[in-house]
Formats: structure tokens, sequence, C-alpha cells
């Protein structure tokens, strides 16, 4: 009877359902957080209006954390990728690595075993994500590729509502474009700089073996369709930025949601090895606090600056013999 106890326990450490309340105020708390932090940044107007989508990204990482560790941990893993908040701007590459988070919970979730198939809905964000990630140019619809047939497959019984709702979603940012260059409007693309570096490569490369200690934690019959899509989406960004189709700036965005398994599975490994240790408690802690810490950083920082340019030496004008 004892070790029955203690085993329920143990399954209720992870919960894979995030409650209604829970999600709202998790998003109200990153959203909150990151307006702070980007006003503090020096962004202003319309910059701002993109600090909600940065909180869906945040709740999503929380979300897709929940499904593997307990809620703690998600929070501290959520937390730690706050920290990218500063270097985040209102461009259309980060709304791709939004709705690319959205994408990989959606298949992760069944992968767990949230859900024996995919609802129309998650086609439809299928569908915008890979839409918005052909018209910004970034280089992320390489991962929707091995998703998407996945996901089709998954759902083959009901395969032309999921083709109608893919292509309403892909249609949605198009539609968008257009109306936008019709009413002359300016879009935020950018040209960019191709980039190759090889010990970047080699350290997003790196990130794999850790996500596949998470995709290991899967039901046993998922686990190989979503280790073989994660591994495709893997090896397809590295191409890319190995041939100099996707910059630095494009592989970051593309390579942080798939980051997230990574440090879930870091979390797993830690636990496994060196469970009791107190200083998993402490490391549990300090990145609860990054959020705040971010915070303190931007507004410490351009003070700090403004001082030592004030407090600088000025040079002696030459005196004239």
């Amino acid at each position: 009877m004892a070790e029955e106890i203690s085993k329920q326990k143990k399954r209720n450490k992870v919960s894979v359902y995030l409650k209604q309340h829970e999600q709202m105020s998790a998003w109200l708390f990153f959203t909150i957080m990151a307006t702070l932090v980007m006003y503090c940044s020096g962004y202003r107007g319309i910059a701002l209006l993109h600090t909600p989508l940065l909180g869906i990204m945040l709740l999503y990482i929380l979300k897709l954390a929940s499904l593997y560790i307990r809620r703690s941990t998600a929070w501290a893993v959520s937390c730690a990728f706050f920290a990218l908040t500063p270097f985040c701007s209102a461009h259309p590459a980060e709304l791709s690595m939004c709705l690319q988070f959205v994408v990989l919970y959606h298949v992760l979730g069944w992968a767990r075993g949230k859900r024996a198939e995919f609802r129309p809905r998650h086609f439809f964000v299928l569908g915008m994500a890979a839409g918005v990630a052909l018209l910004s140019r970034s280089g992320a619809e390489i991962f929707y590729i091995p998703v998407g047939l996945l996901m089709l497959w998954i759902n083959r019984r009901h395969l032309l509502i999921a083709l109608a709702m893919s292509i309403a979603g892909a249609a949605l940012p198009a539609a968008a474009l257009v109306t936008a260059t019709l009413s002359g409007m300016e879009l935020p693309y950018t040209e960019r700089e191709y980039t190759a570096c090889l010990p970047v490569l080699l350290g997003m490369l790196l990130l794999f073996p850790a996500a596949a200690v998470t995709i290991s934690r899967s039901r046993p019959e998922r686990r190989g369709f979503t280790m073989i899509m994660l591994g495709l989406s893997f090896a397809g960004g590295a191409i890319l930025y190995g041939l100099g189709k996707m910059d630095l700036t494009a592989a970051i965005c593309y390579f942080c949601s798939l980051a997230v398994p990574s440090l879930v599975g870091v979390a797993l490994m830690l636990h496994r090895r060196m469970s009791g240790w107190r200083g998993l408690y402490l490391l549990r802690a300090l990145c609860l606090l990054i959020p705040f810490v971010t915070l303190c950083a931007v507004l410490i920082i351009p003070v700090y600056r403004t001082a030592t340019a004030q407090a600088a030496p000025q040079p002696l004008p030459e005196q004239s013999r």
C-alpha cells in the first residue's frame, strides 16, 4: 500500500495539463515583464505591441516543458528563456519563432499522449506558421515539412479537412501581406547577410542528444515518429545554415524552439542523477529570478554607461608653442 502511494505521488509530480487560470496568469506575468523590459530597452510605440506575442511564446515554453517535468522546474525553464527578451524586436522572424513554439507543443503533446489526433485548429495554426515563415524569408519553413507530414499522416482519416484548414491558415498571412502592400504600409522586412560558422553549427547540432532524452519520455508507439521528425527538423535547419541560406539571427530564431526539448532533457538528466542534491533547488530558484534580474539589468546598464561617459576625462587642448 505504501509503495502504491509513493508511486502515485511520483506520477502526480508531472501533469501535462495547465489549468485555464494558470495559463492566463502565466501569460499576463510574461507579457507585463516583457513590456517593462522592452520599454526600458528604448522601444516605444508600435514595437511594444509584440510583447503579448512574447508572452504567448513564453507561455507555450511553459506548457511544453510541463509535458515532461514538474511545474516548478517548467517555470524555471521558461524563466531562463526570458533572458532573450531584450534582444527581441518587432520582426516577422519572431512571429515565426512564436508560432514554431505553438506547433512544436501540439506535436509533443500528441507524442506524450495528450491527444489521439490533431484538431482542425491545429492544422490552421500549422498553415499560418508555415505561411509566416515563407513570407518572412527566415528559412524556418524547413521545420514544417517533417512536422506537417507527421500531422497529416496522423489525421489521414480526415485528410481533406486537415488540408483545407492548413491552406486556410497559410492564406491568412498572404492576405495580410497583400492588404499591407495595397495600402502602402511599410513592411518590416530587411535584407540579411548570409553567414556560415562551423562552431556555431556544431553547437546547434549538439542540442539534439539532450532533446532525444526528452522525446524518450513519450509514449512508446509514438516515440520513433517524434524522434525522426525532430531529427529531420534539426538536420534541415543545420543544412540551410551551413549552406548560407539562413543567417545567424534567423538560425537562432529557428533553433530557439528546438532548444526547449534540449533544456528539458538536461533537467531530466539532472533530476535522474542528482536527485536530492540541494544545488538543484538553488539552480531552480536562480532561474525563477531571471525575469527580475533581466529587468534590473536593463535599468542599470544605461545608467552605468551614462555615468561612465560623463566621468571619462576630456582630452586637453594642445598648447601652442
